[in-house]
């Protein structure tokens, strides 16, 4: 009896594993359509809040891997860290994002940058 049990939680691991894996990779452009180096995006799960980050490469380009916790993601373009006044903490705002999309293994979603 032990033995079953011990295979079915393996065989359900393995298909959470399997379910959660996603990578999103894409380039990053300003708003004239010229690509954007050493840019800061996010992948952003809107069900989860749950995010991660990536900064483009020389050719603008970024690969970011999500956790698989969210049924749809967003791609988000932000801006350079700055300190808002009477503040220590430094924050970004989003200059430009893409559509919500379901991440089912690989993605391919650009980011343009909607104002300078």
């Amino acid at each position: 009896m032990t033995r079953i049990i011990l295979a079915l939680t393996l065989i359900l691991s393995a298909d959470l594993a399997s379910a959660a894996s996603c990578s999103v990779a894409g380039t990053a452009y300003d708003p004239a359509g010229k690509p954007l180096r050493d840019a800061v995006v996010r992948l952003y799960s809107p069900q989860t809040g749950h995010s991660s980050y990536a900064v483009t490469d020389g050719s603008a380009a970024f690969r970011l891997d999500a956790d698989g916790s969210g049924d749809t993601y967003r791609v988000d373009l932000l801006s350079h860290a700055t300190v808002v006044t009477g503040s220590h903490i430094p924050t970004r705002s989003i200059l430009g994002m893409t559509a919500e999309f379901g991440c089912r293994g690989s993605e391919r979603q650009d980011v343009r940058a909607l104002t300078d």
